[in-house]
């Protein structure tokens, strides 16, 4: 399985290592493209960083494309939550690889303040897609388990495909991902009890205040993880809930779902001003809340403290707003008292979840393999019939009548059927693991037949004879 931090060895599509600084080819010259993820997460990075990569990623689209200048990739797809930032693409694999990934994401915090190299993770081949497919089943988590993020990595594939980045790869890579993470939380109890950010982050207010009965509480934003904070708030007793977003509508369809009151810009501070809790859940680009409003609340309040929960990254609050007195502000990087409170019973799920998970790689990477097997054996069919037809045509300089031709047709036809027989069968089985690994029975393949790229990108391999080299002259007519 993964483990974060920088990777110094790379895996390739068939699983063996590869050496940093050895560029990775296959027999006959061929370039080694793989699935590969560059990221860092919650376990890297602070919030503060982590918000830093965020504001940068505000224009996703301008992102992913300097990532497949820079990668040379085919095909691209990120992923971006609150608490990571991975872009996963198909490119080539060689001893520049997780460089030039490492340092594309270093940037992508501003060239003021880069990520260091260390805090960033660089995954390839069989390493990626588990990656990803733990990542789908709420693994690699802040909170072990969560919900929000299957839905996350559901949402990224559709983007990157509209905007003409991602393709049958990613897509399949997507779609088992998802499977993974649903069986995970269908067949497992790996999502039981608090399985949400939103969740720890009403929790946390409980433990702050002890009884949330009678309490004001204020609700930034009207999302996905506002919804989830405001109706666990609701069910741990809060009954004065006030929600407040940049879009009325969108406020007040949240507050109808969870009981609560929609409130506009002109109510803010009022509201501010009455609230015993604030809850930051906000998609925004720049702090909501700062200071100087945090001090109008605290005028007139006597010595009744304000807790501010602040689950956005970018984060919506200053966090200078701390240094006010009575002001208790905790951000999501706070959240793991909470977590650690309710992960110990589900840690006895994590091993069952791990063994779905290395059956849908299992899954998934044998899909992969039958693509490059079908492809191998139509480009293998082609080649033959190319030759066999050039045959024919050198035949027929010497007149020949219609019975002849058919006839040459016909046996050389049966020839190359009969010729090919043992081959594609060899190949068929070392991809259904029977006999060789088919990595290496396709090394072989591409090179006694001398096949091109096997991504069908039209590169050469070693230079092969050519069709009429060692031809034997066409006979004589009398």
């Amino acid at each position: 399985m993964p483990t974060h931090g920088r990777d110094t060895t790379m895996v390739g599509e068939s699983g063996a290592s590869v050496p940093g600084s050895v560029a990775h080819r296959k027999p006959g010259g061929l370039e080694v493209r793989a699935l590969q993820v560059v990221g860092t997460n919650h376990k890297q990075l602070s919030v503060a960083a982590r918000e830093r990569i965020a504001a940068d990623a505000d224009n996703p689209l301008a992102l992913l494309e300097r990532a497949r200048a820079k990668l040379h990739a085919d095909e691209l797809a990120l992923l971006r939550t609150c608490n990571r930032f991975e872009i996963y693409y198909l490119g080539p694999l060689n001893g520049h690889s997780g460089d030039a990934a490492t340092e594309l994401l270093a940037q992508a915090a501003g060239s003021d303040q880069p990520i260091p190299a260390d805090k960033v993770y660089h995954y390839a081949g069989e390493e990626a897609v588990s990656h990803l497919f733990e990542v789908a089943a709420g693994l690699d988590s802040m909170v072990l388990g969560e919900h929000e993020i299957l839905g996350q990595v559901k949402s990224a594939l559709p983007e990157a495909a509209a905007a003409g980045f991602a393709g049958a790869t990613l897509t399949r890579l997507f779609s088992h991902a998802a499977r993974a993470g649903k069986r995970a939380r269908r067949e497992t109890a790996i999502s039981s009890g608090i399985f949400s950010v939103g969740q720890c982050g009403a929790r946390m207010a409980l433990n702050v205040l002890g009884d949330l009965r009678g309490k004001r509480i204020l609700v930034f934003g009207a999302g996905r993880m506002a919804k989830v904070t405001a109706k666990h708030l609701a069910e741990l007793g809060a009954t004065c809930i006030s929600v407040f977003s940049r879009t009325y509508e969108r406020a007040h369809e949240l507050a109808c779902l969870v009981g609560a009151t929609a409130i506009t810009g002109d109510e803010l501070m009022d509201t501010l001003h009455e609230s015993d809790v604030i809850v930051g859940c906000a998609a925004a680009p720049h702090h909501l809340i700062g200071p100087q409003q945090i001090e109008e609340a605290m005028r007139g309040r006597e010595d009744r403290p304000l807790v501010v929960i602040d689950l956005g990254v970018p984060r919506n609050v200053d966090p200078t707003v701390a240094q006010i007195a009575n002001v208790h502000l905790s951000n999501i990087d706070d959240l793991e008292v909470i977590v650690a409170q309710y992960a110990g019973e589900r840690e006895q799920e994590v091993a069952r979840v791990r063994s779905i998970v290395r059956e849908e790689v299992k899954s998934f990477q044998h899909w992969r393999e039958q693509g490059k097997v079908k492809h191998l054996i139509s480009e293998l069919r082609a080649t033959a019939e190319q030759a066999r037809q050039e045959c024919l045509k050198l035949a027929c300089r010497s007149k020949c009548s219609e019975h002849d031709s058919e006839m040459m047709d016909y046996v050389t036809d049966l020839l190359v059927r009969k010729l090919l027989h043992r081959p594609i069968a060899v190949i068929r089985n070392a991809a259904g693991g029977e006999g060789e690994d088919v990595t290496d029975v396709a090394a072989a393949v591409r090179r006694l037949f001398g096949l091109g790229d096997p991504a069908g990108t039209g590169a050469e391999s070693e230079t092969a004879p050519s069709a009429d080299e060692g031809e034997p002259a066409a006979p004589q007519t009398s």
